[in-house]
């Protein structure tokens, strides 16, 4: 039984994410695995579209110069890095860059229709990382009315093959005038990779979390602040499951890097069970962590420092434990009570959020645009 609801967690479980809290009564495993079937199954009927095989007219997609990349970038990084057009709402052009084209993006075609909509406010590059040899995609998504001779924070969303169909949810809320703008940035893979994997994310989120990190402050983030004017001070980091340890370690490890990219963390959801504990077999714990159970000193962060000047988000929801199994240690929501606890007895600017009847994903929907509107308030207001 743990087998299979750890399963659940570290994949199926994320297919669920746009089932609304709202009117959601007692529910288990079942209906969660019968949910994220539905779900599946309506991400197959939309990419029945995409090309079988590959086209026999070649697609070209266009990259562009201009891309400046941080000092951090090795010449190889550099060359492999670059502005290219807005490939998602392309199919074909997808699969050009990678056998599995856009299939792994869990959206339907109500959410490719709502990026349309926004599309000339994306801009995609690539950027290759030496240290993890692997070819990231990433989408920087200005907000309405942009001025590019004005400062914005980013707020990075990890996980982009989950969470790319809130963006024009979150961009509407600005353009409706309900929130301040803001540069939203999400990172995932090249087509060729499978970016829901558990094997893609484990690598990256729990792993080599060390490499990972040093990926996104010193390459895109420097990057990202290189190309658009960006206010470090108000930015925000988000990462979810698997890439909640990811969070939590990332702002642990925060005082060990010159640049600071990120004033805010959301660490949703954090697995961390994957540092003690594999589900499946596929690994040893103890020869990835030597010290798995580290995250519950953070890191030994406060041994370095007296203080932590940074802003935390920690949330779930209230039902998670139903569908997860998390072996011996502490439940999901256990897991995200203590570390909230040990957060503020640092005396670290830290909120819980447990989100009453939600489940391992839904409460985003909900999570995401509160987020938005208490953090950024409407310029008219935030100036009262």
């Amino acid at each position: 039984m743990k087998n299979k609801a750890l399963t659940l967690m570290l994949c199926g479980l994320m297919a669920a994410s746009a089932v609304s809290c709202a009117g959601k009564g007692e529910t288990s495993s079942a209906t969660v695995e019968t949910t994220a079937a539905a779900t599946t199954a309506e991400a197959a009927t939309e990419t029945e579209t995409e090309p079988a095989t590959e086209p026999t007219t070649k697609v070209t997609v266009e990259y562009y110069d201009g891309l400046i990349c941080s000092d951090n970038m090795t010449e190889k990084e550099k060359k492999n890095s670059s502005f290219r057009e807005f490939t998602l709402l392309d199919p074909a052009k997808c699969f050009s860059l990678g056998k599995r084209g856009r299939n792994s993006y869990c959206l339907d075609p109500k959410e490719f229709e709502s990026i349309e909509k926004i599309k000339d406010s994306f801009h995609e590059f690539t950027m290759y990382d030496e240290q993890l040899d692997t070819k990231f995609l990433a989408h920087v998504i200005t907000p309405p009315n942009y001025d590019e001779n004005k400062e914005y924070p980013v707020f990075l969303i990890t996980d982009e093959v989950y969470w790319m169909e809130f963006i024009p949810i979150l961009w509407n809320i600005i353009n409706d005038g309900e929130a301040s703008p803001v540069i939203f940035a999400t990172l995932g893979y090249e087509y060729e990779i499978d970016g829901g994997a558990n094997e893609t994310r484990m690598d990256k989120f729990i792993f080599r979390q060390d490499k990972f990190l040093d990926f996104i402050t010193n390459d895109l983030m420097e990057t990202i602040s290189l190309n658009y004017k960006t206010d470090a001070s108000r930015s925000v980091l988000f990462g979810h499951s698997c890439g909640g340890p990811f969070v939590d370690y990332a702002l642990c490890n925060s005082d060990k890097y010159e640049y600071q990219p990120f004033k805010n963390y959301i660490i949703g959801s954090p697995a961390f069970c994957n540092y003690y504990y594999s589900y499946d077999g596929s690994y040893e714990p103890a020869d990835y962590f030597p010290d798995p159970y580290a995250f519950q000193r953070e890191f030994d962060y406060f041994e370095r420092n007296e203080t932590m000047e940074k802003n935390v988000l920690v949330c779930a929801g209230e039902k998670e434990d139903i569908e997860v199994d998390c072996g011996d240690g502490d439940s999901m929501v256990e897991g995200t009570k203590k570390l909230y606890e040990r957060l503020i007895s640092h005396g670290v600017s830290a909120e819980l959020k447990i989100y009453e009847g939600c489940f391992h994903t839904n409460y985003l929907r909900e999570m995401f645009p509160d987020y938005l509107k208490q953090n950024f308030p409407p310029e008219d207001k935030t100036q009262n």
